[in-house]
């Protein structure tokens, strides 16, 4: 008998811990976990590198295709053969990603992909500001993080630090509000609880907790 597999869409702002969940859900049920934001971060990298206005949308869409990316099995991202995982989590990166993400295009490009991988390779974790209604509205189990933004800046400092990465508290709390309000209002896709999602403030749990909470949900599904 096959083992039964689900894909999992998981939304929330940014630096709630959408991608630690999805790499900790990816390893204990040994899914693929594809990041949204992570393409979003890739092509603005691109662009910047390449001096690309961030208004044109057609130019930044025509510097990149997706046989330049490989996402090695250490989650290691590499981009025409260049390691980038870090360089890609850069503020300045991060903020180009936002503008960079209200491009119709590119998001069709991106979701595209996406959904098209999902129906050939069941057990595939995404995640975003929209994996549940647009990237993957198929998907069968949906979870929407959330914690308030000093929670989510005092983690990001700490996750930067962690990688080698400097980063200012203070920085990192404004970039964050300024994200919240330009995702929640843009007019493409914003950022919201869709039907169907299980919502989980994560204001107050630890990791573990926060693992564990999403973990019970996926088995129920899987039953």
């Amino acid at each position: 008998m096959k083992e039964k597999r689900v894909n999992i869409a998981i939304d929330g702002p940014s630096g709630v811990g959408k991608t630690v969940m999805a790499n900790m859900i990816a390893k204990k049920f040994n899914y693929k976990f594809l990041s949204s934001g992570n393409f979003y971060r890739i092509i603005a990298y691109n662009a910047l590198k390449n001096n690309i206005d961030l208004t044109n949308e057609a130019l930044i869409n025509e510097a990149w295709k997706f046989e330049d990316i490989k996402i090695l099995d250490d989650d290691s991202i590499l981009f025409k053969n260049e390691d980038i995982t870090k360089k890609i989590r850069e503020d300045k990166i991060s903020r180009s990603a936002s503008i960079i993400a209200k491009f119709p295009l590119i998001r069709q490009k991106i979701n595209k992909f996406i959904q098209e991988y999902a129906k050939k390779f069941r057990g595939v974790i995404i995640d975003g500001r929209d994996a549940t209604y647009r990237i993957l509205p198929e998907a069968d189990v949906k979870f929407f993080l959330y914690a308030n933004p000093e929670v989510r800046a005092k983690r990001r400092v700490n996750q930067d630090k962690e990688m080698g990465i400097e980063s200012n508290y203070e920085e990192v709390l404004k970039s964050i509000k300024i994200r919240d309000y330009e995702d929640m209002n843009r007019a493409v896709d914003p950022l919201k609880v869709s039907e169907g999602s299980v919502m989980i403030d994560t204001s107050n749990m630890t990791v573990q907790e926060n693992f564990e909470a999403m973990y019970k949900i996926i088995l129920k599904e899987l039953e």
